[in-house]
């Protein structure tokens, strides 16, 4: 029988392997689920995914992070892009530094 989980349950599990770092077995396998959350997030809201990247050294503020881009698909006003990494807005069809 299948299981079926609602949608908060989803999210719980998803937040679990990002703040779990046991929760996706190695460092490979997680930078193809940061991969794929953003390919499912550009999808849905817009936006073009590019590299995810690694902390670079222990302690590293940034820690892993996946670039986005604009695209035709982003709402004039940013979407829900607008409000994270505020140095940069992306506002009708163009990215401008902030």
């Amino acid at each position: 029988m299948a299981k079926i989980l609602e949608a908060t349950e989803m999210v719980d599990i998803i937040h679990r392997a990002v703040h779990d770092p046991g929760e996706i077995c190695c460092a490979d396998a997680y930078e193809h689920f940061l991969g794929d959350l953003g390919d499912l997030i550009c999808t849905h809201f817009g936006g073009r995914r590019g590299n995810v990247s690694r902390p670079d050294y222990p302690g590293d503020e940034l820690g892993w992070a996946c670039a986005l881009r604009i695209n035709d698909c982003v709402p004039d006003d940013g979407g829900v892009f607008q409000d994270y990494d505020t140095d940069v807005v992306w506002q009708d069809g163009k990215e401008v530094q902030a």
